[in-house]
């Protein structure tokens, strides 16, 4: 079997059948290989419901791996035991795939040297509120970080502000393709899709960004619900060090390299309720990154205590 689909979840026998269906659904999905898919999960809900789902398209190659509720690292690890792909595709039972992104996603590893492909998360949100225009906003410049960084002879002026070096950066979790070349998550571990991508950096493979591959993301409802999903995030930048991934040459997430998009929030502004919209976003970014230093450095807050569900993304 050459693909292996593995999609965590947790009490989101709600969510589950959308992720599902964009996957397993002949209409939505041109891939024509074989491939399975692996619901791992703690609860029964979520995969009763993933399994009902897969009923409606005469879908058989499904199956439960029963999370322990240890976090996504050890789930993920479980599922890595019981693939039989030789390339993974990575993602949550709390969003969906755009039309066609998983052969769009595997049509890449045609080139043996690319290890990772990812493609664009896309915010499901409304604009018409502070909450829901940041989604889109931070969700568009990471799609603007990719295009620079990962694809080649990319143009634009922005190209004069913001640099393509190290010429890497990190797949993102809600829709992330890899080889299947034996890697584990750390048990304690963050932010597992950066860990993925700066171990397949270092065995030399090339991660490429596949734009038209398209995941749409519910993102945090409130500011505090907000925090608590960047804390781990973002923060888990700082823990990768203790793990020896990072090297001086691939950091791709701190302070200094943020202000390289210090003016995209004033440009992606369509009118002035959005204008006032992004210059909130100033203050916020800052009292995140003093958060991250006081947790991170100081308290060295552990994976228990950093790794909260966050509800409002459901």
């Amino acid at each position: 079997m050459k693909l292996s689909i593995i999609i965590t979840a947790w009490k989101e026998e709600r969510t589950i059948e959308k992720a599902l269906h964009s996957i397993i659904d002949p209409d939505w999905n041109d891939y024509k290989g074989t491939f399975e898919v692996l619901i791992v999960c703690p609860d029964s809900k979520t995969w009763l419901a993933a399994k009902n789902a897969a009923k409606k398209f005469r879908f058989v190659n499904l199956k439960w791996i029963k999370d322990e509720g240890k976090g996504k690292p050890n789930a993920l690890n479980l599922a890595f035991k019981e693939v039989r792909g030789k390339i993974l595709i990575l993602t949550d039972g709390d969003v969906h795939f755009g039309k066609n992104a998983v052969s769009n996603l595997v049509r890449h590893f045609s080139d043996r040297k690319v290890g990772g492909v990812t493609g664009r998360p896309i915010s499901k949100d409304k604009k018409d509120n502070f909450m829901g225009y940041m989604g889109h906003l931070l969700a568009d410049a990471a799609h603007h970080k990719r295009m620079v960084t990962m694809v080649p002879d990319v143009k634009g002026r922005s190209l004069k502000i913001v640099s393509k070096k190290p010429h890497f950066f990190v797949l993102s979790g809600y829709i992330l393709a890899m080889r299947n070349t034996g890697i584990k998550a750390p048990s304690d571990c963050l932010i597992e899709d950066a860990y993925f991508s700066y171990i397949l950096h270092k065995k030399r493979y090339k991660l490429a960004y596949e734009p038209e591959a398209k995941v749409y993301v519910m993102y945090s409802k409130n500011l505090r619900d907000w925090f608590k999903q960047k804390l781990r995030s973002v923060g888990g930048y700082i823990q990768l060090w203790k793990y020896n991934v990072i090297t001086p040459d691939t950091k791709v997430r701190n302070f200094w390299r943020e202000l390289e998009y210090f003016w995209f929030p004033i440009r992606y502004a369509r009118n002035p309720k959005q204008l006032l919209w992004s210059l909130a976003m100033y203050p916020i970014r800052m009292y995140l990154w003093l958060r991250i230093f006081w947790e991170q450095r100081i308290l060295k807050k552990s994976f228990e205590k950093t790794w909260v569900r966050v509800e409002s993304t459901k």
